[in-house]
């Protein structure tokens, strides 16, 4: 009588593959934690750069100025429409941004309260009275998710130009991305 062989798994095997996987979970476990938490401060300064790139397109395209608020938690952009029948000014907002859980957003020193963009794209100091005197220097913005591990920088040249750097890092040709 010919023996037969059985198929699949032993006990045994099944169990050393289920350890095996629990070691590897546990290791990887901190890291995706992390990972998180920089994948969502990546993407609240995405967020923002988009938002500061879509108030100075939106300032060309209409040849007004739009303004840029930024607050702890997220932005705004709007502009101000003037009704003549009336003479009366009505601020109107063109876009913003969701509130973001855990993501704190800082002015750098020297950053105005409002942001502004003039009709050529250039950015303008809205914090006071019209007519905006331009930014006298690069103005920036800091963007950290609580418990992350790094941080982002926006910077918005006086010429309306958007940068995202990591201010832990210095510039270099060996680091593009840093600040």
């Amino acid at each position: 009588m010919p023996m037969s062989r059985s198929r699949g798994f032993s006990l045994i095997e099944l169990m050393v593959v289920i350890a095996i996987a629990a070691i590897l979970t546990m290791v990887a476990l901190p890291g995706v934690g992390d990972w998180l938490q920089n994948s969502k401060m990546r993407s609240a300064a995405d967020s923002m750069a988009n938002g500061l790139r879509f108030a100075q397109a939106e300032a060309v395209r209409l040849s007004r100025q739009t303004t840029f608020l930024a607050t702890s938690t997220g932005w705004t952009v709007s502009y101000v429409q003037v009704v003549a029948a009336a003479d009366t000014a009505i601020p109107l907002t063109l876009q913003s941004s969701p509130s973001v859980q855990n993501v704190t957003i800082t002015k750098g020193s020297g950053t105005p309260a409002v942001l502004a963009f003039n009709s050529l794209g250039r950015a303008l100091d809205a914090s006071g009275a019209a007519p905006f005197p331009a930014i006298p220097g690069d103005v920036s913005y800091d963007i950290t998710a609580t418990g992350a591990p790094r941080r982002m920088r926006l910077i918005v040249s006086p010429a309306g130009k958007v940068r995202m750097c990591d201010p832990d890092k210095s510039f270099s040709t060996t680091n593009p991305d840093g600040c």
